[in-house]
């Protein structure tokens, strides 16, 4: 699927959930009673402890999405089976998370040339997204070793988390909402809150994977804390022979909750196992299909001038602003220490929230 079209009708809200005090729209969301009833505590108890406050280095107009947003909040309290104190406890153990590398100034202020590098180490979008709607980031293992894996041993623990966490809000905060307004999609009423992963590991060995267990265990383990429900399904393809005995040497480095989303696919099954809810546009070439993009680089997103009026995205961070009721895309990131703000291009979209 192609990056599709938006509706900017004002008598239709592609991706929106309606919330009035601290209640979902059980037919936007198909919620059932009780569980509106659990979110409409679970808000009510993020909020009592500060939880909801707009979060030190967001502007004004910053969009809250992927933060403490309606549909961040309901994937939440999904993840525990809408169990309310669970939720809490998980919800303020990420809020300390982010606070303690301050997250959001962070996301403004990292510089371009961090962020770009992070694509290459961290799952990225593809530009790309399934039959359903859901972006598909893509992550090549090879680069989790030698020289272009060096700088990731070199960074402090706060460094490694602070950086992972700029590369998933890139999903959450931009992608994510993204992809919520184009209506190319079954249920485009509902908000794409949840992402696939085509992970390449052709090439991981034992001696990879022990060099690369720290990074598997704070990866995995910041997605299952910080962003549950986020990722759908990771397929691990082209799994060479030897990987049964490469993964039960590293299962215990990988989060329980991640690890039962991972799909290992070999080589000879990669083409129709994606088929199943991938077009074949959007499969990568090197798996048989027609997509070209390439993987840590900027992703081509077609139709993107009909969706924000430029041409391609730009490299660094990008968030949303929100004014009068409509959404912009904004640049942000520093670089040589300079900051950034730039407007995508001219066109807003109704604002999702």
């Amino acid at each position: 699927m192609d990056a599709g079209q938006f509706n900017s009708s004002k008598s239709e809200k592609p991706g929106v959930i309606e919330i009035e005090n601290g209640e979902l729209d059980g037919s936007t969301t198909g919620l059932t009673t009780h569980e509106r009833q659990c979110f409409r505590s679970f808000v009510e108890q993020c909020r009592d402890r500060g939880l909801l406050e707009r979060l030190i280095g967001l502007s004004p107009d910053d969009a809250l999405d992927g933060l403490n947003d309606e549909i961040t909040l309901l994937r939440f309290l999904r993840a525990r089976s809408f169990d309310v104190s669970g939720a809490l406890r998980q919800f303020k153990e990420a809020h300390t998370i982010r606070s303690s590398v301050n997250a959001a100034e962070a996301y403004n202020s990292i510089e371009i040339a961090d962020f770009e590098h992070s694509r290459t180490i961290y799952p990225h979008w593809s530009g790309h997204r399934t039959k359903t709607g859901l972006p598909i980031c893509t992550l090549d293992a090879v680069n989790l070793d030698g020289p272009n894996f060096s700088n990731y041993h070199k960074c402090t623990p706060s460094q490694t988390t602070c950086r992972a966490i700029m590369s998933l809000d890139y999903l959450t905060r931009f992608v994510l909402p993204l992809c919520s307004t184009m209506t190319d999609r079954p249920n485009p009423h509902m908000p794409v809150s949840s992402a696939v992963c085509l992970v390449d590991i052709t090439y991981v060995s034992l001696r990879q994977a022990w060099n690369a267990r720290g990074y598997a265990h704070s990866v995995t383990g910041l997605l299952a804390t910080c962003y549950p429900e986020v990722v759908d399904k990771i397929y691990l393809l082209n799994a060479p022979p030897s990987f049964s005995r490469i993964w039960a040497f590293i299962k215990g480095w990988i989060d329980p909750k991640t690890a039962a989303k991972l799909v290992v696919v070999q080589s000879a099954d990669i083409l129709p196992t994606l088929l199943e809810t991938i077009d074949i546009e959007s499969i990568p070439e090197r798996y048989g299909g027609k997509s070209t993009a390439q993987n840590g680089k900027i992703p081509p997103v077609d139709s993107l001038r009909g969706l924000l009026g430029c041409d391609e995205l730009p490299d660094g961070p990008i968030k949303w602003t929100v004014d009068q009721g409509g959404r912009t895309a904004v640049a942000v990131g520093t670089r040589g220490g300079e900051a950034r703000k730039e407007l995508l291009g001219p066109n807003s979209i109704k604002a999702a929230l």
